[in-house]
């Protein structure tokens, strides 16, 4: 499992926004903004075609951080539900702590989102709902992400309590730990949440 999380983080620590910032226009993002290599600062700075770009790449780290878990843990093991977990939980801390930029990353949602899409499907759906019922209603990204990490705790637990969908502990523990990672990375959108300073989308 150790080496399933090294693999994973250095996937994770793949940084999307500095490379497309770099190569698009030669802009440092850890120098602009709110200093996050992550889509929404990428969309702020380098413009909606690059925020996307940068966007579904971090969720393709995610995905790919899970994928080659399975490679190495196949899907039939009774370690497999664990081995996700690692790699999904190691892609998102590469993601937000990335080795190879001093530690200094995104807030994890995309990455997290691509990671759980591949762990439980049925949940993932929820977390969407919630992502875009949140852009919906505020227009603010990070009310959006915050949305999401609730949504997948709760599609879980209800999919669960229904029955309509059984997940391994472990998936618990992976929502948990990135939702925990991912809320802790917002603590400044929170604060300008609360100061009513937070940027909106499309303002």
């Amino acid at each position: 499992m150790g080496m399933i999380g090294l693999v994973a983080y250095a996937v994770g620590s793949l940084s999307s926004g500095y490379l497309v910032g770099k190569l698009y226009r030669n802009v440092a993002l850890r120098r602009v903004g709110s200093g996050s290599t992550g889509a929404t600062n990428t969309f702020r700075n380098l413009g909606p075609g690059a925020g996307v770009l940068v966007a579904l790449l971090d969720v393709l780290k995610g995905a790919a951080a899970v994928w080659i878990a399975r490679q190495i843990v196949p899907a039939g093991s009774g370690l497999a539900p664990v081995a996700d977990a690692v790699a999904a939980i190691g892609a998102v801390v590469g993601h937000c702590w990335p080795a190879f930029l001093e530690g200094r990353g995104g807030r994890g949602v995309a990455t997290g989102f691509g990671a759980f899409l591949f762990i439980a499907t049925s949940a993932w759906a929820a977390a969407v709902i919630a992502f875009v019922l949140g852009m919906a209603f505020t227009r603010m990204v990070s009310v959006a992400s915050l949305a999401s990490v609730a949504g997948a705790l709760a599609g879980y637990l209800v999919l669960t309590w229904l029955g309509l969908a059984t997940f391994h502990p472990a998936t618990l523990v992976f929502v948990l730990v990135a939702g925990g990672i991912i809320v802790w990375r917002h603590r400044p959108n929170i604060e300008r949440i609360m100061r009513g300073a937070e940027p909106r989308v499309l303002s």
